[in-house]
């Protein structure tokens, strides 16, 4: 049987036509203000936050307003192969080349 992503957590990123990023939380919490510089990536970012260690810099958004404003689409989703917590997966919605330049160095070693 191949490796499938087991969504036991599922973290979400987004990104809207400006090139911001969010990220919802398998509680439904949704943040912005995601560094897309490179210096941090989705996967470490979102391991922090599930335990309880989210960026000081995020900033938590109304999940509302991922759903009806600025034009967000999902791009990302961030689990675990077969469900085993050692072994962390990203998933893409559409090929990386379709996401902005903050998107992709977000995603970091996962669009190489």
């Amino acid at each position: 049987m191949a490796d499938t992503i087991s969504f036991n957590i599922q973290a979400e990123l987004y990104e809207n036509d400006h090139g911001d990023l969010a990220v919802k939380l398998p509680d439904e919490r949704v943040f912005i203000e995601i560094d897309g510089s490179g210096a941090t990536n989705f996967a470490d970012d979102v391991a922090a936050a599930v335990s309880g260690r989210r960026p000081a810099a995020w900033r938590e958004l109304p999940a509302h307003e991922l759903l009806y404003s600025g034009n967000w689409r999902h791009i990302s989703s961030f689990g675990f192969i077969n469900g085993d917590e050692t072994r962390p997966a990203v998933e893409f919605e559409s090929p990386p080349e379709d996401f902005g330049e903050r998107a992709r160095a977000y995603l970091g070693a996962a669009v190489e």
